[in-house]
């Protein structure tokens, strides 16, 4: 595992995609445009209410602007409303855009992980990189979060072992003085030993569940490349968000 957290120096992507509505091929003014554009400028600002009250005028320019529900579904995302937030990506995933609806798993792969979803968070990330390969955020939040389930896969720091339970149980079957001399035994041992990481405070899911979540992601996604079929690749329009 100490090789896992070296690895980890670099700082999460965490971060998340806006939109600007200057796509290709929309050359004429959009209803609500202005709008969006006053909420992106405060959004940038961290004025995060401000923002949403923009973007939401924007709707009632323009209801059926998935754009601007990415963009809510970001405002939610930053006021940690965090099922808000994947309501409105959930709605922006029937676009046929493929950068748009991969930028939206990139974002609900994010949004999944700060609730604590881990398992879900891969297959987001998944998603993302097939409509966008190239994208080295979601490549890196995925084993990020990949070893951040495995690290949970590990026996938790401070959990008593069983022949640690033997001994506490032998040690109240003993006379005094008996265990008086046992306990002194075990405080020489103790001090000679490095000092341990306090155990982690949030609740960790069992070794089993953690291994058999990884077994079943790896079994997806190796039946989904099985299944796979070439085609002709469509060409690369850049991203203008």
């Amino acid at each position: 595992m100490e090789g896992t957290f070296r690895d980890m120096r670099k700082i999460v992507h965490f971060g998340l995609w806006l939109s600007f509505l200057f796509l290709p091929g929309l050359l004429w003014p959009q209803p609500g445009r202005g709008k969006v554009r006053k909420g992106n400028a405060l959004f940038k600002q961290e004025k995060y209410e401000a923002a949403a009250n923009q973007y939401q005028d924007a709707l009632l320019e323009n209801p059926n602007s998935l754009h601007v529900q990415f963009n809510m579904g970001d405002v939610e995302y930053k006021k940690k409303n965090y099922e808000k937030a994947l309501d409105f990506y959930q709605k922006v995933l029937k676009t046929e855009d493929p950068q748009l609806q991969a930028n939206t798993y990139y974002n609900i792969g994010n949004t999944l992980y700060r609730m604590g979803k881990l398992p879900e968070s891969i297959l987001a990330y998944q998603e993302a990189l097939k409509r966008n390969p190239n994208d080295q955020d979601a490549k890196y939040n995925l084993e990020f979060v990949r070893n951040k389930l495995k690290e949970n896969a590990q026996p938790q720091a401070g959990a008593p072992s069983q022949s640690q339970q033997e001994q506490k149980e032998s040690s109240s079957q003993q006379k005094p003085e008996d265990q008086k001399n046992q306990n002194k035994e075990e405080q020489n041992e103790q001090e000679e030993q490095p000092e341990t990481a306090p155990q982690s405070q949030q609740k960790q899911m069992s070794k089993e569940q953690a291994e058999q979540i990884l077994n079943a992601l790896e079994e997806k996604q190796k039946n989904q490349k099985q299944r796979q079929v070439r085609i002709s690749g469509r060409p690369y329009v850049e991203k203008d968000w």
